[in-house]
């Protein structure tokens, strides 16, 4: 007895053309689908999102570094004031100086060097909080306040 099968082959050459057709589309389907997530417009929108990532990436790096620059910012000279003057009116010029460096803090140095035909004298006064424990001649003081006034 013949099966089924073999006794309708035009049902069998049916089914399998149905079935192609249904396999057919469905690969059509999954081509287009494919091609819509790859069209440009997503292409494009895969670039911006890398452009933004690596912005986001070296925004970060500059962040660190602003930090570390704050962070050490107050301790940096921020303040310089210089006066020339003569303390030996009787010789030269104003050869002689005294120099304030101050950082963000107020504190730093007052250097005075005094200058002869012969011989220079160093003089250096530390200063904390804008104020030396030393006393400060007129020059020094003047340098100091020169320096205070430049600080931002």
């Amino acid at each position: 007895m013949p099966s089924a099968l073999e006794s309708q082959p035009q049902t069998i050459v049916a089914v399998l053309a149905v079935a192609c057709v249904v396999l057919l589309a469905a690969v059509v389907v999954l081509v287009l689908r494919d091609r819509r997530r790859r069209s440009p417009a997503v292409v494009a929108d895969e670039a911006l999102r890398a452009a933004f990532a690596e912005i986001n990436r070296r925004l970060g790096t500059l962040e660190g570094g602003v930090a570390q620059i704050t962070a050490h910012l107050p301790k940096t000279v921020q303040g310089v004031g210089v006066v020339r003057y003569n303390p030996f009116p009787d010789m030269g010029g104003a050869m002689s100086f005294s120099l304030a460096l101050l950082d963000g803090r107020a504190n730093g140095i007052v250097v005075s060097v005094l200058n002869n035909r012969d011989t220079a004298r160093v003089y250096g006064k530390p200063v904390e909080a804008g104020e030396s424990s030393y006393t400060l001649s007129d020059e020094e003081r003047q340098a100091l306040a020169l320096a205070r006034g430049q600080r931002r």
